[in-house]
């Protein structure tokens, strides 16, 4: 009988040993709600390095360009002629430098490279004479200038020694014709306009060189408002000179009887008359 009662009360504490415990069954179901919830947390950081590579992949805009884009399509011939008419009198400000290209008043021959959108208003008008080893016209002084890359040194205008004007770059876009960290008086490439005079060694201006030079001042100046015009040795006058052998008082004279009034080129130029023809 007491066997018996054993073998009862052995069963009974085999039996209480193996049934799982309440609070071993609530540890196991939080533990599978935590993994349910890493994968949502794993996807949001992805998300997120991702957003942050494309910000890193922009690019900055290039300021600098290639060329400046000029119509060259002819008017026809009474619209020049009138144009040209209102070139020499001094009456072409309205028209752009586009419009004087189409009329035939000067001739497009363009920059490459060397060209940058401005940072500010044009004020000033800085006048250059080229100066080159040997005779060379304007659009050889232009090509000497593409040869040398993208970054190259060169005016908006050029006036060739037959009096013929050529269009380089349109002035709205800026060149570099001086050097910004030598030159004085607050002028700098972004705030002028740039003239080539076609010179070399000891050559004088033609006559009908400055009759042009004379004319397209006095479109630049009433066109975009200049306020002052220098030579290129003025406003750098650590290592230039030019225009050479300019005369500045007959230019001034000159540009005074198309404007029908004084006009202050605040220069300290005072040559003697160097010109042929």
């Amino acid at each position: 009988m007491e066997s018996r009662w054993l073998v009862v009360v052995s069963l009974i504490l085999l039996t209480n040993v193996s049934l799982p415990l309440p609070s071993d069954s609530a540890t196991i179901r939080s533990k599978k709600t935590t993994k349910t919830v890493r994968p949502t947390t794993t996807v949001t950081k992805v998300a997120t390095k991702r957003k942050t590579s494309k910000k890193l992949v922009q690019k900055p805009l290039k300021q600098n360009i290639w060329t400046t884009p000029i119509k060259t399509a002819p008017y026809q011939a009474a619209f020049r002629k009138r144009i040209l008419t209102n070139f020499k009198s001094g009456h072409a400000g309205k028209y752009s430098p586009e419009e004087l290209v189409r009329a035939k008043v000067m001739v497009h021959y363009p920059l490459k490279g060397g060209i940058r959108k401005r940072t500010g208003p044009i004020r000033y008008l800085v006048l250059h004479s080229t100066e080159t080893v040997r005779p060379a016209d304007a659009r050889r002084v232009v090509r000497s200038w593409n040869n040398i890359g993208p970054r190259h040194p060169g005016t908006h205008f050029l006036v060739d020694r037959d009096g013929t004007i050529l269009l380089s770059a349109d002035p709205k876009f800026a060149t570099v014709h001086i050097n910004d960290r030598t030159a004085v008086r607050g002028v700098n490439n972004d705030n002028s306009i740039g003239i080539e005079l076609v010179r070399s060694g000891k050559q004088k201006y033609t006559q009908k060189q400055l009759s042009s030079l004379v004319a397209l001042t006095d479109y630049i100046e009433d066109r975009f408002n200049i306020s002052r015009i220098y030579g290129h040795g003025e406003i750098q006058p650590s290592d230039r000179r030019d225009p050479v052998a300019f005369n500045w008082a007959r230019f001034s004279k000159n540009l005074a009887v198309i404007q029908r009034g004084p006009m202050d080129t605040e220069t300290a130029y005072r040559a003697t008359d160097e010109t042929d023809g």
